[in-house]
């Protein structure tokens, strides 16, 4: 019964929206200007909104709390620019980051493939709020034609364009693909890592380098959860309450960012960078599990 109430407000704050949403949206569409950008404004607003709710939901029905563990937690600014990694277990993950870090960055927004634009009310309010669409090559493609590598990675480029100049947090998760037990048996040889899948730096490094000089810091959040596989299922009825959130906020200075965009996607300091930050995750996760 729990679980058909939580369904239920969930999706009452998402039907609240399309009131809210769709006359701001053709506003931005056919205005310019200062005025396009109240309506930016706004819109970031509505999307900050239903975040908050969603959150207050969990809290409400099982009483679900994040414990976020930072030392520079309260460096973040919400007119900042920021890339954020993490690592990726359950659908949950961008739930949680986007509960833990709404209104204290800007919002958060991820690349989605192209085709998800055409969703129902969600496609749209992607579209409404400038969430960076991707046409991406599928792997059967790839292996018949691998120039089309090349061209993935120019129409991130070209996406990227638009959040120079401005405030901004875009999400990444490095590993491609959720971790599940199938993932981690799968990758068994291939994988130096316990608790993580081996991540990719290319995407991460191709996006520094088009937006090098807007960038404030990177985010590295690890996400430890009490429960081995958890599923968005198990946090959307109460059988998960409550998980820790570790945060570290990385001066852009301080990360090996490559300048020459021709050579960013293949960048061998960006991924040394990213391998370390990911053994560091891995090590955490095993203290963690270890002292339960």
């Amino acid at each position: 019964m729990g679980l058909i109430i939580a369904y239920l407000l969930f999706l009452l704050n998402l039907v609240w929206i399309i009131p809210t949403m769709y006359p701001l949206y053709i506003w931005k569409l056919i205005t310019t200007g200062s005025w396009r950008r109240f309506g930016d404004k706004l819109l970031v607003k509505v999307g900050e909104a239903w975040i908050q709710n969603n959150y207050r939901i969990s809290r409400f029905l099982y009483g679900v709390q994040f414990e976020v563990i930072s030392e520079k937690f309260n460096q973040l600014k919400p007119n900042g620019s920021y890339m954020i990694i993490s690592n990726h277990q359950s659908w949950s993950d961008i739930y949680i980051i986007q509960s833990v870090l709404n209104r204290k960055i800007p919002l958060i927004r991820f690349f989605i493939k192209d085709s998800l634009k055409y969703v129902p009310i969600l496609g749209h309010a992607w579209l409404a709020l400038d969430f960076p669409f991707v046409k991406r090559s599928s792997r059967e493609q790839l292996k018949k034609n691998p120039e089309l590598a090349t061209k993935d990675l120019e129409n991130v480029k070209k996406v990227c364009e638009k959040f120079n100049g401005m405030p901004f947090s875009i999400l990444n998760f490095l590993e491609g693909h959720r971790r599940t037990p199938e993932r981690m048996k799968k990758l068994l040889k291939k994988n130096p890592y316990k608790h993580l899948l081996r991540p990719h730096s290319g995407g991460i490094s191709v996006v520094s380098t088009s937006l090098r000089n807007s960038l404030d810091a990177f985010i590295d959040l690890t996400i430890v959860y009490p429960t081995e596989n958890p599923s968005f299922l198990d946090l959307m009825s109460g059988k998960i309450r409550k998980l820790k959130v570790f945060v570290d906020v990385i001066p852009r200075n301080e990360v090996p960012i490559e300048e020459n965009e021709q050579f960013a996607p293949m960048s061998k300091k960006m991924k040394r960078w990213v391998d370390e930050r990911w053994a560091i995750k891995d090590t955490l996760i095993e203290k963690e599990i270890s002292t339960k």
